[in-house]
């Protein structure tokens, strides 16, 4: 019997030594847990679990909410996190910390965070918080270090993005923001970057033409340039031939640019406004769209479901188009309903007709194309700026539109010009005071403020530096301008200036189809900018637009841009990332940031002596 017991108890023992030499289950890393689902569902598994694993889960949840957007509800959870921690759950805190505190507009003390053991996954985040705050502390070494280190961790299914992105970057540069990066002996793709901006800025710029250049000059100074800027674009890749920039030199040079999709008639729903002060503007764009198929008969169809936005709540209209099963939805137009359609951030995809101030990330996939002033004005900085002019004036009107103008144009400038050189303005008032001031004879004096950028205030220029102006830009009405150029006729005599050595460029805001032949004669030598279906209609494209919206060049504008906003609605699924001049749309050459927004190139024309030429185009 005690033989018996002694058997049992060694058994025991042994059975009990075993367990004891097991490890315990090992609980679940965060790496292991399923990365797609949203925040509701990481809730609700907090709820079923206890200590390691809710832990866990509240992490996880924390990090889906920040990717929605609900940045006060993902605060208010990190808050209530367990301080009992792993190394591991440590640096995901710490990280959700960093990604609240940057899209939040917060500061965050990047030295407390160590990147020693993040998976790529959590190595891609760390640099994207840290570019962004990089971004708002205009720190250029450091943004341009941030890039090329989240293309390295990046998944592959952003590493597109990432580089036009980048590219987008280094692009805008000018000379001493380049000289300022700090480039180690052994970065290789980091000087890859900076030597192909090189190549491209030293070999993009549009032809000088001068005056009597016939357009067939000018086309043959414009190809020589493209042929110019594929051989340097050739010798960099002889350089750098396993640099990953090298999957995006075909949109660099012009040679690629978006099809649109290969896919069945997609389904789409136009918001636009269909009644009251502003059915015109929808009703013109609305039949830019369904006639967009006779002028690109080789594009597929959609199915179109229309939607007056003055018909019911913008929330009401995304349920309709949900229940219809619509895949992407073009509109609305008016700023206040696109600000409205931003916040409600419908699951389904948008391509707004507006663009909005504010630069808060929207948590679902929306687009922005607009006829903007701001864009005209970016234009005319590149444009006027290719034309070897270093001294700009800018005549805008004394009210909000005409500062964001000034604005626009002093920070394009800013990017554009290697040496600094400093954009002016010069405010005037509504066309009664210009009137007024034209019968007591006052002219326009050729002096201006500094345009100081982001900065509302502007410093007085003594007269005396006045007179170096070489080029003008007037951001006017046709009435304001009918005035305005006697105007500055009547001031360069009183001051004895040479106005006929300064260039003179206006916008489509003053490009009316009904101008009269004495306008058309004062504005000789003048160039302005237009969009494309004006610049450059043919008998083929009077067949198709209705007769009444040809008389009428801000229709006109409006039912090109129905047209091109059909052809982006095509090609919608590409619209992710930084790819310049990706579309030759009737509104201009098209291009998109990296943040979703649709920016435009215009045409150009001169007058002379009562008609019209092509000059040197920010098309080409």
């Amino acid at each position: 019997m005690n033989l018996k017991r002694s058997f049992y108890a060694m058994l025991i023992l042994t059975l009990f030594t075993l367990l004891a030499g097991c490890p315990a289950n090992k609980p679940q890393v965060m790496t292991d847990y399923d990365q797609n689902k949203n925040s509701s569902y990481y809730l609700s598994q907090a709820d079923k679990s206890s200590g390691y694993a809710k832990t866990n889960w509240q992490l996880m949840a924390i990090q889906a909410l920040v990717k929605e957007n609900q940045l006060a509800k993902a605060d208010g959870l990190l808050s209530q996190i367990s301080s009992h921690l792993d190394a591991k759950q440590q640096q995901e805190r710490t990280l959700l910390l960093g990604e609240i505190a940057v899209k939040s507009g917060k500061s965050f003390d990047f030295n407390q965070f160590s990147t020693q053991g993040l998976t790529q996954a959590q190595l891609y985040r760390y640099y994207t918080i840290k570019l962004s705050s990089d971004e708002k502390n205009k720190e250029i070494n450091a943004q341009a270090h941030d890039y090329t280190e989240l293309e390295k961790y990046a998944p592959e299914n952003q590493k597109k993005q990432i580089l036009n992105n980048t590219w987008n970057f280094f692009s805008k540069l000018n000379v001493n923001e380049i000289n300022s990066i700090v480039v180690n002996e052994d970065d290789s793709i980091l000087q890859g970057w900076i030597n192909l901006s090189y190549a491209y800025t030293n070999n993009s710029k549009a032809p000088t033409t001068q005056e009597g250049d016939t357009p067939e000059v000018i086309a043959e100074k414009t190809q020589k340039q493209k042929q110019a800027l594929k051989q340097a674009v050739a010798d960099w890749l002889t350089q750098y031939p396993d640099h990953p920039a090298k999957n995006i030199l075909p949109i660099l040079t012009g040679e690629q640019t978006l099809a649109a999709a290969d896919t069945n008639a997609k389904k789409v729903a136009l918001l636009l406004p269909l009644n009251g002060s502003s059915r015109i503007f929808g009703d013109t764009i609305k039949q830019g769209y369904s006639d967009a198929i006779k002028f690109f008969p080789q594009e597929p169809q959609q199915n179109v479901v229309l939607l007056d936005t003055t018909s019911a709540p913008m929330d009401t209209l995304i349920q309709q188009a949900k229940e219809q099963n619509v895949e992407l939805i073009v509109g609305p137009l008016l700023k206040d309903e696109v600000v409205k359609i931003k916040q409600l951030a419908p699951s389904i995809p948008v391509l707004a007709l507006n663009k909005v101030d504010n630069n808060t990330i929207s948590t679902n996939k929306m687009c922005f194309f607009a006829l903007s002033p701001e864009d005209e004005a970016k234009d005319a900085a590149d444009h006027i700026y290719a034309q070897s002019k270093v001294k700009p004036l800018l005549l805008v009107p004394q009210n909000d539109l005409g500062k964001r103008v000034a604005q626009t144009f002093a920070k394009q400038w800013s990017q554009l010009s290697a040496n600094n050189s400093q954009a002016y303005v010069q405010y005037f008032g509504n066309k009664s005071s210009l009137s007024a001031n034209m019968n007591q004879n006052s002219g326009i004096s050729l002096s201006g403020s500094p345009i100081l950028i982001n900065d509302a205030t502007t410093q007085p220029v003594p007269p005396e530096q006045s007179a170096s102006f070489d080029a003008i830009y007037i951001y006017s009405s046709y009435d304001e301008l009918t005035l305005i150029k006697p105007m500055l006729d009547m001031g360069a005599a009183k001051s004895g200036t040479n106005l006929s050595q300064i260039m003179i460029y206006t916008s489509s805001k003053s490009h009316v189809a009904n101008a009269s032949n004495d306008f058309n004669y004062d504005m000789n030598k003048t160039e302005y900018a237009d969009i494309p279906m004006i610049i450059n209609r043919t008998d083929n494209m009077l067949e198709i637009i209705p007769s009444n919206i040809q008389k009428d060049y801000s229709l006109l504008r409006l039912y090109a841009m129905g047209i091109d906003a059909w052809r982006l609605a095509n090609r919608f699924n590409q619209l992710d990332s930084y790819q310049p001049n990706f579309l030759d749309g009737m509104t201009g050459k098209l291009s998109t940031s990296n943040q979703c927004e649709v920016t435009r190139a215009l045409s150009w024309q001169q007058y002379i002596h009562g008609s019209t030429q092509t000059t040197t185009t920010s098309e080409e």
